[in-house]
Formats: C-alpha cells, structure tokens, sequence
C-alpha cells in the first residue's frame, strides 16, 4: 500500500511540474515575444534594417562556436535524472562539479574560436554592406556569448529536478530590464554600442542570480562532499556527448546557417527583414517548445520507473497536443504574417507568397518533429543519432548553394536546403530511433497519422490561399477582423480533419473535466 501511495506522489508530483513548468514557459514566453517586439520595432526605426541584419549574423556566426558545447549540458541532464529521483545527492553534486569544469572550459575555448574569426569576417558580410566599426560590435558579441557560459552550469539542477520554472521567471525578469535599458540606450543615444554593453552586463548578472538562487536551493547537495563519477556514468556520458556533437554540428548547420548563407549571397538588408518573419515564426515555435519542452525533464524523470508499452501512451498524447500546435501555427504563419507585416512595418518588408509558405512548410515539420525529439532526449538517444545531424547538415548546404548559386533564389534557396534535409532525413529516422530503442514496437500508427496531418496541411493552405484572394485587409479594423474570420475557419478545419482522432476526444474529455464541466 505505501510503495503505491509513493507511486501516486511521485506522479502527482510530475503533473504539477509538467503543469508548472509548461504554463509558466507559455506565458512568460509570450511576455517575452511581446516585449521583443517592442524592442525590435524601436532598433529598427532608430539603426534601421543594416544593423538589424548584423545582429542576425553575428548571432549566427557565435552559434557555430556553440558547437564548443558538445552537448554536455544535455547529456549531463540525462545523467542527473536516476540520482536525483534515488536522493544520491553525493553523485548529484560530482556531476555538477564535472559540469562546471566543462563550462569553464568551453567558455575559453569559445572566446579564444571567436577571436580567431576576426580575420575572416568580411567574408560573410555582402560587399554591398558598409557597417563601421563592425569588428568592435563583433567582440561584444562575442563578450556576451563568452560570459553565459560561466555560473551557468546550476541551471542543469533545476531542469533536471524539474523546477526549471525557476530559471525561466529569473530570465525573464532580466530580459525585461535588459530591454528597458537598450530602449533607454536606443531612444537618448541611438547606440549600438550601448545596446551591447547593457546585453553583456545584464547577462552576468542573470547567470549570478540563478546561481545563488541554486546554492541556497539545494544547500544540503551543495553541503555534501562530492563523490566520483561512476566508470559506467563516465563511459554512457562519453557516448552521449559523441552521439550530441553530430547532433550539435546538424542542429547549428541547418539553423545556424541561414543569416551567413543570406548574408553572403544577399546582403545584410535582406537579412533584417527576413528576420523580422523568423522573430515572428521562432516566437510561435518558442511557445509550443516552452510550453511542452517543459515536459522533457518530467518525462525523463517518468520512463525510469514505467515501461515502454505506458511511455508509449504518454507519447501518444503528446504527439495529438504537437500535431495540433504544428497545424494552427504552420497554417496562422502563412495566413496572417504578411498582412501582420504590411502593418507592422510596411510593404518595403514584406517577403513574397512563395516565401511565406516555405516558412510555413518548415515550421509545420520543425514543430511536428518536436514529440520524437523530446523522447529522443527523454531516453538519451544521442549515441544512437550520432551520424545523422552530419548527413542533414551536408544535404541541407550542398542543396542551399546549389539554389543560391546557380538558379539564384535567395532565402527561397536557404528555406528549401533545409526543408529538404527535414524531408527526407529527419521525417523517418528520428521515429525510427524512438521506436526502435525506446518504445520497442512498430510504428505504423505514427506512419498513419503523419500523413493525414500532411494531407490535412495541404489541403487547409488550399483553403486560406482562396481566403487571401478574397479578402485583402487594410488598416488596423479590417486586419482584426481578417484574423477572427481566418483563425475561425482555420478552427473548423481542424475540427473536420482531426476528430476522429482517438486523442482528440480524450484530450477533450480531460480538458473538460479538469474545468468541471
């Protein structure tokens, strides 16, 4: 009776952190994409589209020297989950020891990288762009990437524990002072300069805050002498981090990519404006991760005590609440950006339609992709994917140069190399591996529902496209009433398409019941 009673503790204690977690990341998102847009509207009317794109590319020009990482931060998660549920806090304490070390480590090695790219930095800059000082703007940036490095290796106890609810708020409060203080910087001295300055100084001082909020946490971990890392934990983490750094190279080449391959072939203006559209994109993309990657330490936590066939199960509605956010994300990004845009800002930034619905096509396999990667994480699949990101990562710049090069298509070029990589790699390989190694059955379900959710996809955009044509918004009422009308409609074609879908009703069923109706 008790070890069923501590079961029962133990999984109402995941709900409510999964619930925590997730409604705390969802909502302080939107905060933050708020806020970012605030800030983003004064950059652009104070440094204009130029700087806008440079701060695009020095962002992903320092995502390539992430690759320093190794994917330590994730494989060190994993390894914290047994002996945290198991109160070892001797075990839990040497692994945060090893973690800081590491991230001390790649801190220099990071800073000494970025240094070494000076010489070569013109070089993804389009000759058609004259930014001054350019290099000095660079060493700040790469100041700020430096300096998050450090302090930072406490945060993996909190997400590992599942109450990285803690880390989120504590970032977004500095995020909200952080962007009060450019705009004060922006507004009185139109500084770039400025703007660096307080990024630096304010991430430092975030990284010390969630650092003492830690150490006086889990005072008892921190007051205990620390063990050695287990052979066996050393030997399981050695393959994670190998089976991560191809997961690291993929992830930064296809994502990293873009704004030098734009930068380079385009010019720094175009890079700005398409940035404004992947701010939007990533800020619907980062609800949905905030809101449901939450869950990956609660679920991690979960499938050390159940079995495969009721971790399935788990996946099984995750997959309903990703599949749903894909459809209604994926398909408002190709209804209402550019309408959104032309309001925003004006029809000097808009993209064309074919853009618009390739950004569509990438956010709905990104997003959808996301239930076998949280279990890919969950289950510690790194070792097992090691080859794969490196294929992707090959396939998607061979494909983006062939198309910016010879048929000349700019960000088209960029979009398609990466969706393409998706396509034909991810879409079956990820499933396989989740499938295979963790819930060890066939996929044919999952097989199933990935096609209807592409032919439900196609068809919905079938539908908006005839909406766009027919209704064309201008000024503020009419693109309000342009939204109600699309999303309504979009609404009823989910509802069409997906009822039938056994979790549909489910999902219903305890949504209802949780508000007692």
């Amino acid at each position: 009776m008790s070890d069923g009673k501590a079961g029962s503790a133990r999984v109402k204690t995941r709900t409510h952190y999964s619930l925590m977690n997730s409604s705390v990341a969802a909502s302080l998102y939107i905060g933050r994409t708020i806020i970012g847009f605030i800030l983003r509207s004064f950059f652009i009317h104070t440094l204009g589209s130029e700087y806008l794109g440079l701060n695009g590319l020095f962002t992903n020009v320092l995502s390539f020297l992430s690759l320093a990482e190794l994917g330590i931060g994730t494989s060190i998660i994993y390894e914290l989950y047994r002996p945290l549920a198991e109160h070892d806090d001797s075990a839990v304490h040497a692994l945060l020891n090893l973690y800081r070390k590491a991230y001390d480590l790649i801190g220099l090695v990071v800073g000494i990288a970025g240094l070494c790219l000076i010489p070569v930095l013109h070089y993804f800059v389009n000759s058609n762009s004259v930014i001054p000082h350019l290099y000095s703007y660079y060493v700040l940036f790469l100041a700020n990437s430096v300096f998050s490095y450090f302090f930072t290796y406490k945060r993996s106890l909190l997400n590992a524990d599942q109450h990285n609810y803690i880390t989120i708020i504590n970032d977004f409060l500095f995020y909200l002072g952080t962007s009060g203080l450019q705009i004060m910087a922006l507004v009185f001295f139109k500084s770039y300069y400025g703007y660096l300055l307080i990024q630096i100084g304010m991430t430092i001082l975030s990284n010390f805050s969630i650092s003492h909020i830690v150490s006086l946490r889990y005072r008892k971990i921190f007051s205990v002498v620390a063990g050695e890392v287990s052979n066996s934990t050393k030997a399981q983490l050695k393959r994670n981090v190998i089976g991560n750094i191809s997961s690291q190279i993929g992830s930064i080449v296809v994502f990293g990519s873009d704004n030098l391959l734009i930068s380079s072939f385009v010019g720094l203006t175009a890079v700005g404006i398409y940035s404004n559209y992947t701010m939007i994109t990533n800020a619907v993309k980062g609800v949905m991760q905030q809101a449901t990657g939450s869950l990956v330490s609660s679920i991690g936590n979960l499938i050390v005590d159940v079995s495969s066939s009721h971790a399935y199960k788990i996946f099984r509605k995750y997959l309903f609440i990703n599949s749903s956010a894909s459809f209604f994300a994926s398909i408002g990004v190709y209804t209402f950006i550019n309408p959104f845009i032309n309001y925003w800002l004006g029809p000097k930034y808009l993209l064309s339609k074919t853009t618009v619905l390739l950004m569509s096509i990438y956010l709905l396999i990104t997003m959808y992709q996301g239930s076998v990667r949280t279990f890919i994480s969950a289950y510690g699949l790194f070792w097992q994917q090691r080859y794969k990101p490196v294929i992707e990562a090959i396939m998607n710049l061979v494909v983006s140069l062939i198309l910016l090069i010879h048929f000349r298509l700019g960000i088209d070029a960029v979009l398609v190399g990466t969706i393409s990589s998706f396509l034909f790699i991810n879409t079956w390989f990820e499933p396989y591996l989740v499938f295979k190694f963790g819930f060890r059955r066939n996929a044919k379900e999952y097989i199933f529902e990935t096609l209807w959710s592409i032919f439900s996809y196609l068809l919905t955009i079938g539908i908006m496209a005839g909406y766009q044509l027919v209704f064309v918004p201008k000024g503020f009422v009419q693109l309000a009433v342009y939204v109600v009308l699309g999303g309504f409609l979009i609404t009823i074609m989910f509802f069409i398409l997906f009822y039938r879908n056994p979790e549909f009703s489910r999902f219903f069923k305890e949504f209802f019941k949780r508000l007692k109706i």
